[in-house]
């Protein structure tokens, strides 16, 4: 075997890369529209003809193939945990881990009204957290009498208290519900154990992932399963940051992921206190993702915009206000729309660096002045005020050359304002995936992590 040939099916778009593993480079980065929603085998069969037109029909038929998809957005998730800060945290980490979208979130005891809007959300999958090992299963054990009983007919993940576990399950198969058992996610004070959920939730996203048309046309091609694009992105970007027993990685530092719909954040660091800080709330994972679904340049762009203010982002691109709103309605009706003048590209310029400012100040941690455990200092989630480096992927990033891309990413950048209250890096280093390689590096890392390193460092000019 010496080439693979890698493919990521999305909404938009279906790409494909093909490497040669002995000379560990990339030697077709190519995409083509998506055609999830008539037939995958559409694109599929021109991504195939192009890396036969590169590697040749022999090297085509024997190379490893592999597959991401993004096309239905990750499956919906609905959390319910019993608090906002432990279980809550650790349910949405689990579920941003796994590739998912928590589309519906309920703490503490459930009320009608917080079965009502998880039924509106129209989730694919219930995820039931909380209680430490050994504590109090009562009010868990409650909430899921509640949704046993309700009209819910979803896949019930539980991830609390282990001894709460098969009453639980027997509470939602006696009204003919599937209910998966998974680790308890928060087991002790300051434990973290999210993997066991996670792994659940990759599992339910393969089984469900028929509703992609032609999904068994790629099935046949393919030599593993189909994974979640977000999560073979989240397991490339370790790799790079912890490197192999072969070769260094570059260390800790942020990714920004800047879509249509949504503005992905991952970072791969681990949760230093903070000046002496006194940590609070559930741990946060060394490789953590979030997902902001108001942030996109496109079908959300109408959210960002009500986030920053019209008057403000239309001052910072020089506009009217009624241009700007005009420009912003445009994208939000028409997804494949690139911009077509020297005002529209400031448009989605300006678009972007708000996307990503935005979303790395919701994935960074706080901390705040208050007296707590003998601490004057509180710090609740992650703190990514060392890290120095972010990389930028998506086709803004890529079409608009380094200076753009620069200046859009380092919006991640610490404001002096914000001080010693959001735990952002003062100063970033802005690189950029070239290639868009990350979801391919992702597959690639369980058969050849020395190639999926290599292929990465290149692709964001370090190799």
């Amino acid at each position: 075997m010496n080439f693979a040939v890698l493919l990521d099916f999305g909404s938009t778009y279906t790409k494909v890369v093909c490497v040669d593993l002995n000379a560990r480079r990339v030697v077709l980065s190519d995409k083509y529209p998506s055609t999830v929603h008539e037939d995958a085998g559409i694109a599929l069969n021109k991504c195939l003809s192009a890396a036969e037109s590169v590697l040749g029909k022999e090297n085509l038929k024997n190379a490893l193939k592999l597959s991401t998809s993004s096309a239905a957005g990750g499956l919906r998730i609905a959390v319910c945990g019993l608090t906002e800060s432990l279980s809550m945290k650790a349910g949405r980490n689990a579920s941003f881990g796994a590739g998912g979208k928590v589309v519906q979130t309920c703490t503490g005891r459930l009320t009608e009204s917080d079965l009502a809007a998880v039924l509106a959300a129209d989730a694919e999958i219930l995820l039931l957290c909380g209680g430490y090992e050994g504590g109090n299963s009562a009010l868990v054990l409650e909430n899921a009498k509640l949704l046993s009983e309700s009209m819910l007919h979803i896949p019930v993940i539980y991830a609390g208290n282990s001894e709460a576990a098969k009453t639980v399950r027997q509470m939602f198969q006696s009204h003919g519900k599937e209910c998966f058992l998974a680790e308890n996610m928060i087991p002790d004070i300051g434990k973290l154990n999210i993997d066991s959920a996670v792994s659940i939730i990759r599992d339910l996203f393969m089984s469900r992932i028929t509703n992609m048309k032609g999904v068994g046309v790629v099935k046949k091609v393919v030599d593993g399963p189909i994974v979640p694009t977000p999560a073979a992105v989240l397991a490339a970007g370790e790799l790079l940051c912890r490197g192999t027993e072969r070769e260094e990685g570059i260390g800790p530092y942020m990714l920004a992921d800047i879509g249509g719909a949504t503005t992905d954040i991952y970072s791969f660091a681990e949760n230093e206190s903070y000046s002496g800080a006194k940590k609070v709330g559930a741990p946060e994972p060394f490789a953590k993702r979030t997902v902001e679904g108001d942030m996109g340049m496109r079908e959300s762009s109408s959210c960002l915009l009500q986030e920053v203010g019209a008057e403000t982002f239309a001052g910072k691109c020089g506009m009217s206000v009624l241009e700007v709103e005009e420009a912003i309605e445009k994208r939000t009706k028409v997804r494949e729309y690139v911009a077509d003048s020297e005002a529209e590209r400031k448009i989605d310029l300006e678009i972007a660096a708000n996307a990503v400012g935005i979303s790395a100040r919701r994935h960074a941690g706080t901390c705040t002045k208050e007296f707590y455990g003998g601490c004057n200092l509180v710090q609740r989630g992650k703190n990514l005020s060392e890290i120095r480096k972010i990389i930028g992927t998506g086709g803004i990033l890529v079409n608009n050359g380094k200076a753009a891309a620069e200046k859009i990413l380092k919006n991640a950048e610490l404001c002096e304002k914000e001080k010693n209250t959001v735990l952002l890096p003062e100063r970033l280093e802005a690189l950029v995936d070239e290639d868009y390689i990350f979801f391919a590096a992702g597959l690639l890392r369980a058969y050849d992590e020395d190639t999926a390193l290599a292929i990465m460092k290149e692709s964001i000019g370090r190799k």
